[in-house]
């Protein structure tokens, strides 16, 4: 039977004291992945290390990732976080002089910096202007020449909760030759990525936010189009075919996305990710995504009575993320911020805006407690 909201809200003990809706920062941890990681950390503290015994949970932990994301678990490679992941891309790419990279302006810096360090190589950042927050996938790639090597996108934007048509924007960038890296933090493990339809070269996320994992671990996927070109950032044991012999060196890198992790695996990271994927995969990716969008949308069509204004009000169903911004027009954000804290309701305070992210566990009485603490 797939694992209701209120069963996977009972396995979060946060709950019992705030209404939690800050899912696009840092998530809480439920006590499955708490326990999985202590029982990795009792095992170290008790037993001698077990190579095969972890390796076999590692497999399987990309296997779960993969399942999530309806890819094969050779296209999964684990990283430090989101940042990791794309600096992949940026150092691992064969950069020329005059070459460019398209991006969006407002972007989480996560997604910018890796590409601002490419100027040194003479490569270009080109920023779209999202006129109101909205991404017009035509405009977008209108920014793409000839020399254009990647198009770098989140799926949701951090700031106004904005959704980006990814199979549209693949589709058109495909004939074009140009890779599309994907920022998914805060898409993964609140909406479903099918990446068999999904014409993506390369996404990555940290486990942090909407995946409900521990923080300092991440994945990344890594394409057939990606795979083929890109060298490894850092070539270590882990990265070749022959990782257990030490003392006949072969540079034979595995011949998949597994090249891309050097040595030393976060294991306890990478297990707590792993618990908190298998409960998104009991409850569904389907039905957590509907969940996450249904009590968005109750914060988007009630915040507005109470006086509130929208950062980006969505005008289709597919604009739509577990992101949503709001703003008073005469209250101070930051004293909103406080008054909220105090009633035990966790939203995040971002500029001149508020933003709430309820994930699926949440309850409408979540809800009810942040609009009741929020002056009218």
């Amino acid at each position: 039977m797939p694992l209701t909201p209120q069963e996977m809200r009972a396995l979060y003990p946060i709950t019992r004291r705030y209404a939690y809706l800050d899912h696009a920062a840092i998530a809480p941890l439920a006590t499955p992945v708490r326990s999985t990681i202590e029982v990795f950390l009792s095992r170290l503290t008790e037993e001698p290390f077990d190579l095969a015994h972890w390796e076999r949970f590692r497999g399987q932990v990309r296997g779960r990732i993969a399942e999530l994301l309806a890819v094969g678990p050779e296209s999964i490679a684990f990283t430090k976080n989101t940042t990791s992941g794309l600096g992949l891309v940026a150092v691992g790419l064969d950069w020329e002089a005059g070459d460019n990279i398209v991006g969006v302006d407002r972007e989480f810096p996560a997604n910018i910096y890796p590409w601002m360090g490419l100027s040194r190589k003479g490569v270009e950042l080109r920023l779209y202007r999202a006129e109101h927050g909205r991404i017009d996938v035509k405009a977008l790639v209108r920014l793409c020449d000839r020399r254009t090597r990647v198009l770098a996108i989140s799926a949701v934007q951090f700031w106004s909760g904005f959704r980006t048509d990814l199979a549209a924007l693949g589709t058109a960038l495909r004939a074009r030759d140009v890779l599309v890296v994907v920022d998914a933090i805060q898409a993964a493990g609140a909406m479903r990525l099918d990446l068999r339809a999904t014409p993506v070269d390369f996404l990555c996320a940290g486990a942090q936010k909407w995946l409900l994992g521990p923080i300092g671990v991440g994945f990344a996927y890594i394409g057939p189009r990606m795979l083929e070109r890109l060298t490894p950032v850092t070539v270590g044991t882990d990265s070749v075919v022959r990782d257990e012999e030490y003392f006949e060196y072969d540079l034979t890198l595995k011949p998949d996305a597994r090249r891309f992790e050097e040595a030393a695996p976060n294991y306890p990271g990478i297990l707590g990710m792993g618990a908190a994927v298998n409960l998104l995969l009991r409850a569904g990716p389907a039905a957590v995504e509907d969940a996450v969008l249904r009590l968005a949308d109750r914060l988007r069509n009630e915040l507005p009575s109470r006086g509130y204004e929208l950062v980006l009000k969505p005008t289709m169903p597919s604009e739509r993320s577990g992101i949503v911004s709001f703003r008073h027009p005469r209250m101070v954000p930051a004293e909103l911020h406080t008054r909220l804290r105090e009633a035990g309701v966790i939203i995040s305070l971002r500029s001149d805006f508020l933003r709430a992210s309820p994930h699926y566990y949440n309850s409408d009485e979540d809800l009810d407690r942040l609009l009741e603490a929020l002056p009218q």
